[in-house]
């Protein structure tokens, strides 16, 4: 974004120059500045995949994306659930997918496209152990919640 501010702020400051006939003049200023929106866009067209997008740490909106799979079974629900307080009280940014009508195929490319820098999933097959994946990485590894933590602390 571009605002010529003339010399409205310069006047006013009585801000001057010479001019090479040693003449004063009034400097004319000019506002340059990038948006928040130019800016995501920019992240966006450089940091993604066929996948969708993949967020730097440092302006991710959230730190950790927690997909709950198999939320009607009492049991991994309510460990879903814990973790999710637990994050939160621990200060971590969560964004949460406790949907129970969706497939885990379809939570997993929704997690994908929105680019969260580390994907934690509990469900039934992981028992009381987390999936934990990076976006930037293709790999997984199942985990305990401590050595979770430890790992979205560092």
């Amino acid at each position: 974004n571009i605002f010529p501010l003339y010399t409205k702020f310069t006047e006013a400051f009585d801000y001057k120059f010479i001019d090479s006939d040693g003449k004063e003049k009034p400097v004319y200023m000019g506002c340059y500045g990038i948006g928040p929106s130019r800016i995501m866009g920019i992240i966006v067209e450089k940091l993604h995949d066929e996948k969708g997008i993949i967020w730097p740490e440092s302006v991710s909106p959230f730190q950790v994306h927690l997909v709950g799979l198999d939320l009607k079974n009492e049991s991994t629900r309510y460990n879903c659930y814990n973790i999710y307080n637990l994050l939160l009280n621990r200060g971590t940014e969560v964004l949460f997918d406790d949907r129970e009508n969706t497939n885990a195929g379809e939570k997993f490319s929704d997690a994908d496209l929105i680019g969260i820098p580390v994907r934690l999933v509990v469900s039934k097959r992981t028992g009381e152990k987390i999936e934990y994946k990076r976006r930037d990485k293709n790999e997984t590894k199942i985990m305990s919640l401590q050595d979770v933590i430890e790992k979205i602390k560092s």
